[in-house]
């Protein structure tokens, strides 16, 4: 745009130079100049438009780091990291203290549909407020296993009570998944030296003996 209008300036120059520029035409000179139609305004809408909304990120639980002061586990570490909303507000009530110091030193946990043989191992530790946390697992063959995952909220002379969440899986067959958080009794009977979970038919209708011995 600005090459064609250089041009047309430089071919009026020239003709005012040479005399040769035709003469004005007045009565074009004199009209005025044409109308032009302007676009009609638009109205802004009434309303602004809505935002954007993005989904909410999930909000993860917030967690706690608690200082143990005794555990059953000499490699254990020193802390322990729970999600904040599950640390109880009392201590574990301990009404038979020698029962407590059994169960503090048991050697192991069994799930029958895995093996009796070859026990997975029950780590208790107290935290600083006077909780007993309790975590137990067994391993099976062809990724079978028990977990235990959660803390004891009272201990009796032949019995305890299990807050948290049991799972077994593959066992005794590959397709079982079972998984539940509740509160559990553990109890000891006719002198055996275990404690074996008193609901035995909680998942699928199978009996499961779930055995923490001393």
């Amino acid at each position: 745009m600005s090459m064609r209008r250089g041009a047309i300036f430089a071919l009026f120059s020239g003709c005012l130079a040479l005399g040769a520029c035709a003469p004005v035409d007045r009565d074009v000179a004199s009209a005025p100049a044409p109308t032009i139609a302007e676009a009609p305004v638009t109205e802004p809408p009434s309303s602004p438009p809505k935002p954007i909304t993005f989904p909410a990120r999930p909000q993860m639980p917030a967690l706690q780091e608690l200082k143990l002061v005794r555990k059953n586990i000499a490699e254990a570490p020193e802390t322990l990291t729970v999600e904040a909303a599950e640390i109880p507000d009392t201590p574990t009530k301990i009404i038979d203290q020698a029962a407590a110091e059994r169960l503090f030193g048991n050697s192991g946990v069994t799930l029958q549909w895995i093996t009796w043989d070859r026990r997975g191992a029950v780590f208790i530790a107290i935290d600083e407020n006077g909780v007993w946390w309790l975590t137990g697992r067994q391993n099976g063959d062809g990724g079978s296993g028990l977990k235990l995952e959660g803390y004891i909220s009272e201990i009796g002379s032949d019995y305890f009570l299990f807050e948290g969440e049991i799972t077994i899986a593959g066992a005794p067959d590959a397709e079982r998944f079972c998984d539940q958080n509740k509160q559990w009794r553990f109890g000891i009977t006719q002198n055996r030296k275990y404690w074996r979970l008193r609901e035995f038919e909680w998942c699928d209708r199978l009996t499961d003996y779930i055995d923490i011995y001393f």
